[in-house]
């Protein structure tokens, strides 16, 4: 019977996206945001650099897009030194909304460092430092892993952070996780098809359109993301038509499942996908036991 369903709905659709409508540009270039004076002892090296739009491909090599497909809009970087001639790199993205540089920052994190008290979320691992702070994406890297390398970061960090008045908050998305045994540095809020299969390699779009997702890793070993639809609903059917593309391709396994409306699959890996609707949500869970995705799926709805 769900197999049929499935094939029934198996349409080939083109990926849809909704949007975010961007915030006015601030007022000025970038550079007001770059420590001067009060970078304590680090000074600038060199001249600015600023990409808009486009532009950052130039910058980027390979990697522009998952920034425009959060909503990029430009970026400063300014290189420093210290008197000793230790070197700190500062890049500060501008993104187009507050939800678009926590998005950002949650795929630059690793998850593994340590958390600081900088902007609104703030990581420091070995010579690497990533903070969101309203619509800014700030990453301040060093050429060593040196106490007073690390030590730059942080005052480097904190003189951007004091010069960014505007503030902002994570995605109400983000609380749709059930915290129970999440690994807080796992989560990834997602904007599109990009972000979406660096959780999890989909093989084709199909029945995934979503205005914006988030995902997350457990302790029992499993990940769950949830993709939201928004008001305009269509969680069902984009269930329905993502169950149907993993049914139709070879590197699937259908597996039955007691609750007709969860779909189950194991993939090429040994990974079990489940997938269902809850609402204006479409929830899928992946991880290598069937009772761990399944329990998961059961808590987020």
């Amino acid at each position: 019977m769900i197999k049929a369903l499935f094939a029934a709905a198996a349409m080939a659709v083109c990926l849809s996206m909704m949007c975010t409508s961007p915030r006015p540009p601030q007022a000025g270039g970038l550079d007001v945001y770059l420590p001067g004076d009060e970078a304590g002892g680090w000074a600038k090296d060199g001249a600015a650099e600023t990409y808009e739009g486009e532009a950052l491909y130039d910058y980027i090599n390979g990697g522009a897009e998952i920034y425009h497909e959060y909503g990029f809009r430009r970026v400063v970087l300014q290189d420093y030194k210290d008197g000793r001639g230790r070197s700190v790199s500062l890049e500060i993205f501008e993104m187009m909304t507050p939800a678009a540089a926590y998005g950002k920052f949650t795929f630059k994190r690793s998850g593994k460092g340590r958390p600081v008290a900088l902007g609104s979320e703030a990581e420091l691992e070995s010579y690497y430092l990533n903070f969101w702070k309203g619509p800014f994406l700030v990453t301040l890297t060093g050429f060593d892993e040196d106490r007073e390398t690390a030590e730059g970061l942080l005052v480097l960090g904190a003189a951007v952070d004091g010069r960014i008045r505007t503030t902002g908050r994570r995605p109400l998305l983000v609380d749709a996780l059930p915290p129970e045994g999440l690994r807080l540095g796992s989560v990834k809020f997602i904007r599109g098809w990009l972000g979406l299969n660096s959780l999890y390699p989909f093989p084709s779009a199909r029945g995934l359109h979503f205005g914006e997702g988030i995902g997350g890793a457990y302790d029992n070993g499993a990940t769950l993301i949830i993709l939201d639809h928004g008001p305009g609903g269509g969680a069902e059917g984009s269930w329905t038509e993502s169950a149907a593309s993993l049914a139709a391709s070879a590197r699937f396994e259908f597996i039955e499942t007691a609750d007709p409306s969860v779909a189950g699959f194991r993939d090429a890996k040994g990974r079990c996908v489940f997938l269902t609707a809850s609402g204006t949500r479409q929830l899928v869970s992946i991880g290598p036991e069937p009772a761990a995705c399944l329990e998961l799926i059961g808590r987020a709805r």
